[in-house]
């Protein structure tokens, strides 16, 4: 029986580097390429491979990459070494794709197999065209597995780290229920919960969803804060007619009532949670011709730390993280996603492109999805403009397009 062996021309976009273990499934894999930047990222490969259940040998060669007399005897070594190659072109320098032409001729009576696989629409080149293609299927990763390829990792637990929601048919509805009252105008709905928020800072209840507090405390508190309190019993009164909370009362300056469980309670203290939650469900339920998820996988408030490394709040070195609001996967193509449910910064571009070209690499797909955008005419070019240089696909005034049109702008993101 054959080992089956891929050598890969190593390179800096991860994806490339693997997509050959996951559609080939060798028996062993020798990146080619400079020693030192493929140690650093060994066990990140080797953690990847585990995790997918691939018993796969990993060997490094090290290579002079201005030598093409280097490349082409270290190519030729392993052809010579291996029992039979499969060389994925899919990556890698154009020297390196040099010195593979010259090993391919050299040994032409060798059944030496040269394929590549394009990440963005996964078509299959046959490069020594002899009308054998090794790979199988439409490989895909997770969201986490695509994030710890660069080298990061997910930060999940309690205290504004990545939930995960439990999206029941239930839920979903009550997550329909609050985009309705959130799109008529999500000004409002976004100072009325910051409301909620505060009620939420002074809670004197010890249960996780029922509330009694005062509304003096709950002024102070927004006073000390900076932030504007407004009135909310109108908001509370709808919510509960949909069922959303129970048993308000209003009593001077008391206010009880009962959240429906924990998730509508996340949703209703947090003024953005429920246009990602739209934007989630939305990809959720698109499907194929077949019938199949048209995305592969989907996240919102996904918090990502840098480096991987967690430290706890007393240690001296601290964490860089950043959450984005919703990361979606279609196949080997990440889509990140900033959902703003009100004022833009100018800011948001530049953290949006930071963190999707470190964690997303080439392929990445950029999206900032806004209610309104609140910006004064010039600003508003300027800030297009600022998009349109980044690569970021800016869609605006989402809360006025019906559910049919929001699913089918959701759907085309891949596309942008």
């Amino acid at each position: 029986m054959f080992t089956l062996t891929v050598v890969e021309f190593y390179d800096r976009t991860s994806v490339e580097n693997i997509v050959s273990s996951i559609t080939i499934a060798p028996d062993k894999i020798v990146f080619i390429g400079d020693g030192k930047v493929m140690k650093k990222y060994d066990p990140i490969y080797r953690s990847f491979l585990k995790k997918r259940g691939l018993n796969i040998e990993i060997a490094y060669q090290s290579i002079k990459r201005n030598n093409l007399n280097d490349i082409v005897q270290v190519l030729s070594d392993i052809v010579e070494t291996e029992q039979q190659c499969v060389f994925d072109l899919t990556g890698g320098d154009d020297l390196a794709l040099v010195a593979m032409g010259i090993v391919f001729q050299k040994y032409s009576e060798k059944n030496i197999q040269m394929q590549r696989f394009n990440i963005k629409n996964g078509v299959i080149t046959d490069c020594d065209n002899d009308g054998n293609v090794l790979y199988n299927g439409a490989p895909s990763i997770s969201i986490e597995e695509n994030i710890n390829l660069h080298g990061g990792a997910i930060r999940y637990g309690e205290d504004d780290r990545t939930f995960e929601w439990n999206l029941t048919e239930d839920f979903i509805c009550d997550i329909e229920k609050m985009w309705g009252i959130c799109r008529r105008d999500p000004g409002f709905w976004n100072g009325r919960l910051n409301v909620l928020d505060a009620i939420d800072a002074c809670n004197t209840s010890n249960s996780h969803t029922d509330v009694t507090v005062n509304l003096t405390a709950v002024q102070a508190h927004m006073k000390n804060v900076g932030s504007k309190y407004i009135p909310i019993d109108g908001l509370l009164l709808e919510l509960q007619k949909k069922n959303l909370i129970y048993a308000y009362k209003c009593d001077g300056g008391d206010i009880t009532f009962s959240y429906k469980n924990e998730q509508v309670k996340k949703c209703l203290t947090k003024a953005g949670t429920v246009l990602e939650l739209k934007v989630l469900i939305a990809a959720n339920s698109i499907t194929d011709k077949e019938g199949t998820a048209f995305y592969t996988d989907s996240m919102n408030g996904v918090y990502i730390d840098w480096d991987g490394n967690f430290h706890r709040i007393d240690d001296e070195e601290k964490d860089t993280e950043n959450e984005i609001d919703v990361i979606l996967m279609k196949g080997l193509t990440p889509i990140f996603i900033s959902c703003k449910n009100g004022n833009v910064g100018d800011d948001e571009l530049y953290k949006l492109e930071t963190v999707a070209n470190r964690f997303g690499g080439p392929y990445v797909k950029k999206v900032l999805i806004a209610t309104y955008l609140g910006k004064k005419t010039q600003s508003r070019k300027y800030f297009k403009q600022r998009a349109r240089d980044m690569k970021i696909n800016l869609i605006d005034s989402v809360h006025q397009l019906s559910d049919e049109r929001f699913a089918k702008m959701v759907k085309h993101l891949i596309n942008s």
